[in-house]
């Protein structure tokens, strides 16, 4: 029986217009006792995930039921000849609306061999009633599978919030995109020496903030998460050598239940830091001065 080519993670046009590989339902048998998706993640009127064996399969495969529940389209089944990979279950799982368009992101775990065991990351596209698989999380900037998924829903946002920018007259600087495991700061340069700086949560379609401040260089970012709030931190830097930072210029953001804050208080307080030109010491810096208890 072939493994679907959803299964291996890498790019695939196999879920094309004709749907080579939707298999109907009738002809399955399906299984309960898997872990599928919580429904607190996955709404009722997204497709089910179900559990199933396929005419002569001794292992589980998993897949989506599509089309009134008619067909399945398959998210992972076995290599012809052999019991592996395995669908074990689907242990996260979300649905991203953005703009017209809705998006279905599953974390699948699989048992490769006897003793091996992975999760492997999907993202869809819902359209013409059978989800399409989508290439975007190929990229090895991409969270890998070892970060909440959460954090990929979070580096999605802000790769369609770039996006946005490009289709603005922006140019997108995805090399300083930062996630942590509930929000995202996305980074575009404007034309006439500015920059835009997006930052949003992985439920929202759209940016809780967006700033725009002078820049000739963004010269590093980075973030990180502090109980419900992620803090990220951004480096400017003047001059155009390698390695030049120049006026080294902080600026601070954060992004909580409150919604989105830029922080100029607290980049003040870091331009010390920051005139050394170096990101990971401002990053230390921020976080000493963000956990630090209250007096």
């Amino acid at each position: 029986m072939p493994q679907t080519a959803l299964s291996s993670g890498a790019p695939s046009n196999a879920h094309t217009e004709d749907h080579a590989d939707i298999r109907p339902a009738a002809s399955l048998k399906f299984e309960s006792g898997f872990a599928g998706p919580p429904a607190s993640t996955w709404p009722a009127d997204a497709p089910p995930v179900r559990f199933y064996f396929a005419p002569g399969a001794s292992a589980p495969s998993c897949g989506l039921l599509v089309a009134s529940n008619r067909q399945v389209l398959p998210l992972l089944e076995p290599d012809e000849g052999s019991s592996f990979p395995q669908c074990v279950g689907v242990p996260a799982a979300m649905v991203l609306q953005q703009g017209s368009e809705r998006f279905l992101l599953l974390r699948i775990q699989q048992q490769d061999t006897r003793e091996d065991r992975s999760l492997n990351d999907l993202l869809l596209l819902e359209r013409g009633g059978v989800p399409q698989l989508r290439d975007d999380l190929a990229t090895t900037s991409a969270p890998d599978s070892s970060k909440p998924l959460t954090q990929v829903a979070a580096w999605l946002r802000a790769r369609w919030a770039l996006q946005t920018d490009a289709d603005q007259g922006a140019r997108p600087l995805p090399e300083h995109t930062v996630t942590t495991p509930s929000a995202y700061l996305a980074v575009s340069q404007k034309p006439g020496g500015s920059c835009q700086f997006s930052a949003g949560t992985p439920d929202r379609p759209a940016p809780l903030l967006q700033v725009t401040h002078p820049c000739e260089r963004v010269a590093a970012t980075s973030g990180f998460q502090q109980g419900a709030e992620s803090w990220f931190v951004v480096l400017l830097g003047g001059g155009t050598g390698v390695g030049s930072v120049g006026r080294g210029q902080a600026l601070v953001f954060v992004v909580d239940a409150k919604g989105g804050r830029e922080q100029p208080e607290l980049a003040a307080e870091l331009q010390p830091k920051a005139a050394e030109g170096k990101i990971l010491p401002l990053r230390q810096a921020l976080q000493k001065r963000v956990t630090k208890p209250k007096s």
